[in-house]
């Protein structure tokens, strides 16, 4: 059985919210990782965490939530990448300001904000990157 059948018995918000959780999960361990070990900066090591999430959640979401796509893995790429960069923008904007403005404990900031973003990545990926 392939993947792609394999997937009818999986509701596709929940295979998003599981590929997203384990993206989530990757990215906070990495931020956490560098803050706690290299005394990195949250912000910064924010940066390194999207790089390193970004790869598993394409993968994830490309071949397990909207294995059923008939787009292009060029095209799915690009436009994926488009949606997590415009939402890694609004995620340090968001971080930044929880940061700053509240003062707000780096790892509870991180939590709502990769919350905040994955509803619009989801709805994102769904009508334009996996979908003609």
């Amino acid at each position: 059985m392939t993947i792609a059948r394999w997937t009818n018995f999986i509701p596709q918000p929940l295979r998003f919210t599981f590929v997203g959780g384990c993206a989530a999960v990757i990215h906070f361990m990495t931020v956490f990782f560098l803050v706690e070990t290299f005394s990195l900066a949250p912000l910064l090591s924010n940066v390194f965490a999207f790089l390193i999430a970004f790869s598993v959640s394409f993968s994830g979401q490309r071949f397990f939530t909207f294995a059923h796509s008939s787009v292009s893995l060029k095209s799915s790429f690009i436009k994926f990448f488009t949606i997590a960069l415009i939402a890694f923008l609004l995620n340090e904007v968001l971080f930044f300001l929880l940061l700053s403005l509240f003062q707000m404990n780096y790892q509870l900031a991180l939590v709502i904000v990769l919350l905040i973003v994955a509803i619009g990545t989801y709805f994102s990926s769904k009508h334009w990157a996996f979908s003609k």
